[in-house]
């Protein structure tokens, strides 16, 4: 795979994991009735969450997978089950992959929905920082952890931005557009993982290859 092509399957999956358009629909659910200056403040606040979020699991989390003893093969294969079932839960427009009901109730005492559970786990879930592992074992080098850097920066601000006016999206696409838009990332995601876990299951059982 040439660099270009890596790096747009790199953003392809992390936009995907991360959902911005589908989970505007999720932030628009709860700030609704706040003004919008409250919205704005806690969409950009979420922004930067997810941004130092995915920038410590860049930075620090190979040498944390070191620690315990977790090869990226592994986590290959254990990342693709998790993004399969988040594609899956997706796909069929299911909402319990990144959050429950009791989550949802807290955070509607809250009051900043930003950090939690925005950010974490709705956003920059479990699913995402797989995916933002396994690509920075893949490209080991200085210059690409900078690239997985930009990317996920870029896109944390894109998420800002859609969350900033995600009443008037979630409003202009309804709740069929949203389902749409969720359903595709889904697919998507569930052809990735299939990948994923492919790739790990033949490092870890040689015979299947």
């Amino acid at each position: 795979m040439t660099p270009e092509a890596a790096v747009a399957s790199f953003t392809a999956a992390l936009f995907s994991m991360m959902n911005p358009i589908g989970n505007a629909g999720i932030f628009a659910g709860m700030t609704k009735g706040r003004p919008f200056t409250e919205v704005r403040k806690t969409a950009w606040t979420c922004a930067l969450a997810v941004s130092i979020t995915l920038l410590v699991v860049t930075w620090a989390g190979p040498l944390v997978m070191r620690f315990f003893g977790v090869t990226v093969d592994t986590l290959r294969a254990a990342g693709g089950i998790v993004v399969l079932i988040i594609g899956l839960n997706m796909l069929f427009n299911k909402s319990d992959d990144k959050h429950t009901s009791g989550e949802l109730e807290d955070a509607a005492k809250r009051s900043s929905i930003a950090v939690v559970p925005m950010a974490i786990p709705i956003v920059a879930g479990p699913g995402t920082m797989a995916t933002v592992l396994i690509a920075v074992d893949h490209f080991h080098t200085l210059l690409s952890k900078f690239v997985i850097s930009f990317i996920a920066v870029a896109l944390a601000i894109l998420t800002g931005l859609l969350f900033s006016f995600a009443g008037p999206i979630s409003r202009r696409l309804g709740d069929a557009g949203m389902g749409v838009v969720t359903r595709v990332m889904g697919l998507i995601l569930t052809a990735i993982a299939m990948g994923m876990l492919a790739e790990g299951l033949k490092a870890l059982l040689p015979g299947l290859a």
